[in-house]
């Protein structure tokens, strides 16, 4: 029987991070924001 978890949180600007930093942080890869 497989056990499965799922966990979200919103990412705000305000508090300083992109949602790119965001997601780099998470995977442990370096992304970069082309804007």
């Amino acid at each position: 029987m497989a056990i499965y978890h799922c966990s979200t949180k919103t990412v705000n600007r305000s508090s300083g991070r992109t949602a790119v930093a965001s997601s780099a942080y998470r995977a442990g890869e370096k992304l970069e924001d082309e804007r």
